[in-house]
C-alpha cells in the first residue's frame, strides 16, 4: 500500500520537530518544509531547494534547526523565501492596524494568508496533497455530515483560536498530530527520539517583533514616530498626554502615567481625534460588539441567530453569546453577562463545546464613536 505525503511545516522548534516523527511513526511519507518569513540572516536563495546535514551558513537558525532535525529523521527538506507575501499580508496590516488605533493578531492572518494558503500552495509545487503543522488541535471528519472539524485541544496551549478563518477544501488537506500531548510530554519524546532541538526555548508570540516593543517596531518599519496627544475621560475633560496611540490598548492599565482617585484604564483608542479614553473598570464592561470578515468552518453557514461559546482574545476564556449572523462576512454579538475589555482588532472565535464553529475580526463595541 502506497503511503500518504505529506510536507511539515517545519518552524525549527521542538513541536513541528515532534510532529514530523509522529508522522513518520504513523507510516507517512514525511518531508519538512521551513519558510523564511522575515529577514534575520540572508537566505541562500528565494526558490525552493534542498537542503541535507551540509547545511548553508547563511540560512536562518530556524531554517538550520530544522533542516537539522530532518537530517536526524532522514527525511528531505525544503527551504522557500516567503518574504514578501508575509510582509505584505501579515505586516503591513499589522503596522496600519496600530496607526488606527486598533489592536490586531497577526498570528490569525499568519494562519490565513500564510500557513494554510502560502504553505499549501508550496506543498502543491513539491508534490505533496497533505500538508501538517505543530497546531495544539485536532482535524476530525463528522461522520453524519462528511465535513471536517477542528476540535480544540484540551491541553492549556490550546491553538483552535486562531484556525477559525480555515473552509473545508484546506481541512481536508490538513494534519494536526499534536492535539493529545502537552508540551512536557512533547519535549520527552524529543529528547527520547535524538531531535537536536528537544531543548530549544519556545518562540515569541510575534516573531517579528522581537523586543516586544510594538512601537518601536512600527517607527522602523514606516518610518513614522509616535505623536503625542490626550488622554481624556468619558466626558471629553483632559486628563493627560498620552505619548501616542501605538503605544495603548483597550484593558491597558500600566504605563498611563496618571494619578486619580480610582484605577484607570484605557477603554478605547480613537485615532481619528488621536486621543486615547480612559475610564473605570465598570467603564470597560461591554455586551455586544459588530464582527467583520466573519467566517464559518462548515459549508453550511447560518442564517438565523444561535448559541455559542465566545472567546475575544487567544487567551479568554469562551463564555456564553448569542450570535446573529448579518450581511455577509459580518455577525453581531451578544453575551450574556458583560465582558472585559473588549478590544477592536482582535479576533472572537465561536465554540460548540470543543468543536469550532468560526469566528471575525472585533470591529466595534456598543460605545460612543464620536469624538468628544
Amino acid at each position: 500500500m502506497r503511503k500518504k505525503k505529506v510536507l511539515v511545516a517545519m518552524s525549527g522548534g521542538v513541536d513541528s520537530a515532534v510532529a514530523a516523527y509522529l508522522l513518520i511513526q504513523q507510516g507517512y511519507e514525511v518531508a519538512g518544509f521551513t519558510a523564511r518569513l522575515w529577514p534575520d540572516k540572508p537566505a541562500t536563495s528565494s526558490k525552493t531547494q534542498l537542503h541535507q546535514s551540509n547545511m548553508n551558513e547563511e540560512i536562518s537558525e530556524s531554517a538550520s534547526d530544522a533542516a537539522r532535525v530532518a537530517a536526524h529523521l532522514g527525511i528531505s527538506h525544503y527551504i522557500e523565501d516567503l518574504t514578501e507575501p508575509f510582509g505584505k499580508d501579515v505586516v503591513e496590516p499589522f503596522v496600519q492596524a496600530y496607526r488606527e488605533g486598533i489592536t490586531p493578531n497577526p498570528c490569525v492572518e499568519c494562519n490565513r494568508r500564510i500557513k494554510f494558503d502560502a504553505f499549501l500552495k508550496v506543498a502543491d509545487q513539491l508534490g505533496y496533497p497533505l500538508l501538517a503543522t505543530g497546531h495544539y488541535a485536532s482535524c476530525v471528519r463528522d461522520a453524519l455530515t462528511g465535513e471536517y472539524r477542528i476540535k480544540a485541544s484540551e491541553g492549556p496551549k490550546d491553538q483552535s483560536y486562531v484556525l477559525y478563518t480555515l473552509g473545508q477544501e484546506q481541512l481536508s488537506r490538513i494534519v494536526l498530530p499534536l492535539a493529545d500531548y502537552d508540551k512536557k510530554t512533547l519535549r520527552k519524546m524529543a529528547k527520547n527520539a535524538g531531535l537536536p532541538v528537544a531543548s530549544k526555548p519556545d518562540s515569541q508570540d510575534i516573531c517579528f517583533v522581537e523586543d516586544g516593543d510594538y512601537a518601536a517596531f512600527l517607527e522602523r518599519f514606516d518610518g513614522k514616530a509616535s505623536e503625542p496627544g490626550d488622554f481624556v475621560d468619558g466626558s471629553g475633560h483632559v486628563v493627560g498626554r498620552h505619548k501616542g496611540i501605538e503605544h495603548y490598548t483597550v484593558g491597558q492599565r500600566k504605563g498611563l502615567g496618571i494619578a486619580a482617585a480610582q484605577p484607570l484604564y484605557v477603554i478605547a483608542v480613537d485615532a481619528r481625534c488621536h486621543q486615547v479614553i480612559l475610564g473605570t473598570a465598570d467603564e470597560l464592561m461591554s455586551r455586544t460588539m459588530q464582527l467583520s470578515q466573519v467566517n464559518y468552518i462548515s459549508d453550511q453557514k447560518p442564517t438565523e441567530p444561535f448559541r455559542a461559546n465566545v472567546k475575544i482574545r487567544y487567551s479568554a476564556p469562551a463564555v456564553p453569546a448569542i450570535i446573529e449572523p448579518q450581511s455577509p462576512g459580518r455577525a453581531w454579538i451578544t453575551f450574556d453577562t458583560p465582558i472585559r475589555a473588549v478590544t477592536p482588532g482582535q479576533s472572537a472565535v465561536f465554540y460548540d463545546g470543543p468543536y469550532l464553529l468560526g469566528g471575525g475580526i472585533i470591529e466595534s463595541v456598543a460605545r460612543k464613536d464620536e469624538c468628544i
